[in-house]
């Protein structure tokens, strides 16, 4: 397949993922009034009290940070299809900075969140996003080492 394909199909591929983080990002912000209603239904005022701000913290900085993760990986795309260099750089901090998410659920979650299906539902989601950023630009990894060589020549 030639180099400007290759090129096009992962910029898109990387576009689409950066409007999806988007997104969630959006999403995160939405839930939050249910989120709060939910809470304050099912658990006492005084534990309310405690729990819903460092909650609200952590929720609302994670659907904050996702918004500048978006647009990167968004742009990373638009430079791929460029052959630039950042543009690759950054779609691969992107897509590991995703791949660590999961990761991270793992290790720091109890295990009985995992009888949850919702919440195994969105960790593999958050596994296939992180893996759909990665694979099109290892795939295309070899495009931008001959562009750099060929400069250089």
């Amino acid at each position: 397949m030639e180099v400007m394909k290759r090129l096009h199909i992962c910029g898109g591929i990387l576009k689409a993922e950066g409007i999806l983080l988007l997104g969630v990002a959006a999403v995160h912000m939405a839930v939050i009034p249910l989120l709060k209603s939910t809470f304050a239904a099912h658990i006492t005022p005084a534990d309310f009290r405690t729990i819903w701000s460092p909650f609200l913290l952590g929720f609302s900085v994670m659907g904050l940070l996702l918004i500048p993760l978006g647009l990167t990986t968004w742009l990373a795309g638009q430079g791929v299809i460029r052959r630039e260099r950042w543009a690759f750089r950054i779609g691969l901090i992107n897509a590991v900075t995703v791949l660590c998410l999961p990761v991270t659920l793992v290790l720091v979650m109890e295990r009985r969140y995992f009888d949850a299906v919702p919440f195994v539902i969105g960790s593999i989601l958050v596994t296939i996003v992180g893996l759909s950023m990665l694979w099109p630009l290892l795939w295309v990894r070899n495009d931008f080492t001959d562009a750099r060589s060929s400069l250089a020549s």
